[in-house]
């Protein structure tokens, strides 16, 4: 493998062994090369013990926001690591079949090696998979412009410079709607794979972003992009939704 797969997790041992790395094991990945970012140095047994059928790496930071632990991943790495971020709670990543069908795609060492090539040849260093698993809008294309990269199921060539780096505050919980904007004002785009999209269980299991995501924080997160990225974002009101929603688009005035 040429890349590293970084995992922050928090009170989910279980959750991380029964849904990421049981997908990982899937895909053939080799688990040596898997970081575990620990926040509370109290799991580190538990997590430990779970794991210690696979060879992962497990490393205590004693943050307390997922935005802490990404920046802190983000240092952690030197810079041109390639790199796949995960959440603990990926049950697959799909492959479009036809717009009523996805099956699960396990060939994520390929994937990483053909996202890799796209961004050296276009001097990018961000690239993700579609936000949404509904084949009807997912689209069999590589697309280069303006997309939401979701922050389940990313990767990247690092660079600890202003551009990988998000908020911290801990209010602000549309932190991977902040990296893609940066990433493509910085570089001119960002790589997505339109016809893959991750299966998850965001919003239903305990732990993670879930235990402190509340619709005064995704508020807060909206105006807070609103305010500072207004020529790359705006409200989506389109959607019904019981969170504040916003939706990407370059709305800088084209050089003729």
């Amino acid at each position: 493998m040429n890349f590293r797969i970084a995992i922050p997790s928090v009170g989910r041992a279980d959750f991380l062994l029964n849904k990421t790395i049981k997908y990982l094991e899937k895909c053939n990945i080799d688990f040596r090369y898997v970081d575990i970012f620990l926040s509370k140095e109290s799991e580190y047994e538990e997590y430990k013990n779970k794991l210690i059928n696979y060879p992962v790496n497990l490393i205590i930071t004693k943050n307390n926001s997922i935005n802490e632990q990404r920046n802190f991943i983000v240092k952690y790495y030197k810079n041109g690591q390639r790199l796949l971020g995960l959440d603990d709670d990926i049950v697959s990543l799909e492959v479009k079949v036809n717009n009523k069908k996805t099956i699960t795609f396990t060939d994520l060492i390929s994937l990483e090696e053909q996202a890799y090539n796209l961004c050296i040849k276009n001097n990018f260093n961000l690239w993700g998979v579609s936000a949404s698993l509904n084949p009807f809008f997912m689209k069999q294309t590589i697309s280069f412009n303006l997309k939401f990269i979701i922050g389940c199921f990313y990767g990247w060539i690092n660079s600890q410079e202003d551009k990988a780096l998000i908020l911290e505050n801990k209010l602000h919980t549309k932190e991977d709607y902040e990296r893609t904007v940066k990433y493509y004002k910085f570089d001119n785009g960002v790589v997505r794979f339109n016809y893959l999209a991750p299966k998850t269980k965001i919003y239903i299991e305990k732990g993670g972003i879930g235990a402190y995501r509340t619709s005064e924080h995704e508020t807060w997160s909206a105006n807070y992009m609103l305010k500072n990225y207004s020529n790359f974002c705006r409200l989506n009101n389109s959607r019904k939704h019981k969170y504040a929603q916003i939706m990407l688009k370059d709305k800088r005035k084209k050089k003729i």
